[in-house]
């Protein structure tokens, strides 16, 4: 399905990248200015995304629909897009839940659209072999091709509907998930005063101090994202039977970090300072 019009919803840090991807296996690249602040218009102008300027014209224009938002809007996004009457293909890539997933699923194709799973893993890069979109369905083969010249890579996941957003949940669940414990971790030993004795115990039989500094720094900034996220795996999580409580854990922590954003990257002081709060 390549040289095909291509909405993307909503082209911010990750969504530029799957943008791009799109517009680099030649493809005519849309989005909608409709609502949108100026860093976003900054972006898709750099990038040259065509603008559709509404949501209703996107739908009109474009034959394939990639939803790119954070986890809390996804289903919000998808009904405003469903209302429209939308008949073409609708991929979303949010990190979401396996049967929040299912929901929308079952709505878009009610409308006659096709619908396609998708997860994205890995930081909003423009080199190869760093972010992935992983894409399940029965019509995810036809969607692969459109994003095949990176810089994001594109894998389909065998099975149906579901299969790419789990595969993102149990990623995230560790990869973020270990983030909020190491930042819980170290709140509580500052604030117990025994944060240099952990310090020494840990150079002699622990995780490096100064990895985790580095992710937790870098994570910071970001952390407002999260949130959401951890919602979304705790959800998941409880839907098999495991216990929720530690992921919606680590969406209190990363709630606590929300005044980071914007932020340059912050120091581990004043990481543990603002969730002692």
């Amino acid at each position: 399905m390549s040289g095909q019009r291509i909405g993307i919803l909503h082209p911010g840090q990750m969504g530029i990248v799957v943008a791009i991807s799109a517009r680099n296996s030649g493809n005519d690249v849309f989005w909608v200015s409709d609502g949108r602040g100026a860093a976003t218009q900054e972006r898709a102008s750099q990038e040259g995304l065509r603008d559709a300027v509404t949501l209703a014209k996107l739908c009109e224009l474009c034959q394939v629909i990639v939803s790119v938002c954070p986890p809390e809007f996804a289903e919000q996004t998808a009904e405003q897009v469903a209302q429209l009457s939308y008949s073409g293909t609708y991929v979303d890539a949010n990190a979401i839940s396996p049967e929040r997933v299912q929901r929308i699923a079952e709505r878009m194709e009610a409308n006659v659209a096709r619908f396609v799973d998708g997860g994205i893993i890995g930081p909003p890069a423009m080199i190869r072999n760093r972010t992935w979109l992983y894409l399940a369905g029965e019509h995810a083969p036809d969607v692969a091709p459109c994003f095949s010249a990176g810089p994001i890579e594109v894998e389909v996941l065998p099975g149906g509907v579901g299969r790419a957003s789990a595969l993102k949940m149990c990623f995230a669940a560790y990869s973020k998930g270990s983030i909020a414990l190491a930042c819980t971790v170290l709140a509580a030993a500052q604030g117990l005063d025994v944060f240099g004795d952990l310090k020494r115990q840990w150079a002699r039989s622990g995780p490096s101090l100064p990895d985790l500094e580095r992710e937790i720094s870098r994570a910071a900034p970001k952390a407002w994202r999260f949130t959401g996220e951890m919602h979304e795996i705790a959800a998941t999580f409880e839907s098999t039977g495991l216990p929720p409580e530690f992921h919606q854990a680590a969406a209190e922590i990363f709630q606590r970090l929300q005044n980071f954003k914007g932020c340059q990257e912050p120091s581990l002081d004043d990481v543990l300072g603002t969730l002692l709060k």
